[in-house]
């Protein structure tokens, strides 16, 4: 069983900040050397569009694979932020089902993709780690440290980045469906 579908919503949020929290790198009042830190209260919740793509051949699948939007109510709060204000962490949560198509053959399959997430950014606003309570939809390309593909991540997963936007699956809890296989499987 998945464990988004066995879990309790509680225990599921529980399993994301402890992994969020565990792989976080101390902050720096906690170092010691930032004087003015306060405790920082996350800002409200606003919403957030998950808008339709599509990604050329060779990106993530074999053939064009578009995301195209059935539903949602996505929402977005920031949860940190760095001292000049960019943000440093911020989480998703939210209903959202899509439809992945491959564009060269009109196969599609629909999904439910509204899990929970929590986005680290470097300084400069490159991503740093991603953590996902899934389901939720994630995509690897050619040269990154996960086999290439566009995937729908239900359980409890963290991607990291490095300098220069490599991707890594850091933790791997649960199901891994590669949507270009699913689309490009028998009919």
């Amino acid at each position: 069983m998945l464990l988004s579908k066995v879990a309790s919503p509680v225990l599921r949020v529980v399993l994301m900040l402890a992994a969020v929290v565990s792989a976080s790198p101390a902050p720096a009042a906690a170092a010691g050397t930032d004087s003015s830190a306060r405790p920082r209260l996350p800002e409200p919740w606003r919403p957030w569009t998950q808008e339709e793509w599509t990604a050329p051949a060779g990106r993530y699948c074999a053939f064009p694979l578009r995301v195209q939007v059935v539903s949602q109510d996505v929402r977005v709060r920031v949860v940190d932020r760095y001292p000049d204000g960019a943000v440093r962490r911020e989480e998703f949560a939210g209903p959202l089902v899509v439809d992945f198509v491959d564009v060269s053959t009109g196969r599609m399959t629909r999904r439910d993709a509204g899990g929970s997430g929590a986005a680290d950014y470097r300084p400069d606003g490159g991503w740093l780690r991603y953590t996902i309570v899934g389901p939720a939809g994630f995509g690897f390309r050619a040269g990154d440290h996960y086999p290439q593909g566009y995937y729908l991540l239900d359980g409890l997963h963290v991607i990291t980045f490095d300098a220069a936007g490599t991707r890594r699956m850091a933790v791997a809890v649960g199901k891994q469906d590669n949507i270009c296989q699913t689309l490009a499987g028998p009919a």
